[in-house]
């Protein structure tokens, strides 16, 4: 009986260490100096915008590491949450608010549905990983017209904080064709840098808490 109570007594602690510990990883704040924990939050809903660095500009490649199309501007924006103890920080995107295809010569491109980005803390450095589910686009190819977006939650790149408004959103990701010609490649690599443009001048980091 004693070894009986021993056992239940080790589940129960097994299930709140594992309920604390989830806790832990997801507790995500968006804060204007990098502080641990954050003494001055962004406000749930704060607008931020993101445009493509200045002197740089995307690039769309096959798996074999060629770049088949080149994308010189781009815009993202949106309002995210507060995050907390026990949540990340979550940003709904519109379809009009993640143009991360302007500037394509001689590539037509047309986003369909927008999608959620949400951000995770890395401890200890005041940046942040950026997960994406959703968005979904069609863009020509080879002369063919084919359908890429993210089929599940997938890695979208790093937020790298700083005290001067000027936040780098790097993106390293990959897009999977959803619909098409045969011609166009299964799986779509996008690699970008996104510079804070707004909040002017407001520090952006994430901390853990």
């Amino acid at each position: 009986m004693k070894y009986v109570k021993i056992l239940g007594l080790a589940a129960v602690a097994a299930a709140l260490m594992a309920i604390t510990g989830a806790g832990t990883a997801s507790a995500t704040v968006l804060c204007d100096s990098n502080t641990n924990p954050c003494s001055s939050k962004w406000a749930s809903e704060t607008q931020v915008e993101f445009h493509v660095k200045t002197g740089t500009g995307g690039r769309w490649g096959n798996t074999a590491g060629e770049t088949l199309v080149e994308c010189t501007e781009g815009l993202l924006k949106g309002r995210p949450s507060a995050g907390g103890a026990t949540a990340t920080v979550k940003m709904s995107v519109s379809a009009s608010e993640f143009n991360w295809n302007s500037g394509c010569s001689g590539v037509v491109t047309n986003t369909l549905e927008g999608g959620t980005l949400e951000i995770h803390a890395i401890a200890g450095t005041g940046n942040g990983t950026v997960t994406s589910t959703g968005f979904t686009f069609t863009t020509s190819l080879f002369g063919s017209s084919c359908t890429y977006g993210f089929l599940s939650t997938t890695d979208m790149g790093v937020l790298t904080g700083s005290g001067t408004g000027n936040a780098v959103l790097d993106i390293s990701t990959t897009f999977t064709k959803k619909e098409g010609s045969i011609v166009c490649p299964t799986t779509l690599s996008w690699k970008e840098e996104f510079a804070q443009v707004a909040p002017s001048g407001t520090g952006l980091f994430v901390e853990t808490s």
